[in-house]
């Protein structure tokens, strides 16, 4: 499988870097194949989300893009 990768250089809290080298071992996956599935699981979430939300409020009248940005608290 030659899929494209590119690096990723972020921050997380020293506390749950931790938990992640500990859940590495355990169960016998390396840390980036456990970040990519666990990004891949929250994109879904979140696509699922958005999917899910109506797209017209109660009066059956379009959403202004500022309501749906508000609804979607971004």
């Amino acid at each position: 499988m030659n899929e494209k990768v590119e690096s990723i250089t972020f921050d997380i809290p020293l506390e749950l870097s931790q938990e992640l080298d500990i859940l590495s071992v355990e169960i016998g996956k390396d840390k980036q194949r456990m970040l990519t599935e666990a990004l891949n699981m929250y994109l879904a979430y979140q696509e699922l989300s958005l999917q899910q939300k109506p797209m017209e409020d109660e009066s059956n009248k379009p959403l202004t893009a500022d309501e749906f940005f508000d609804d979607l608290d971004i």
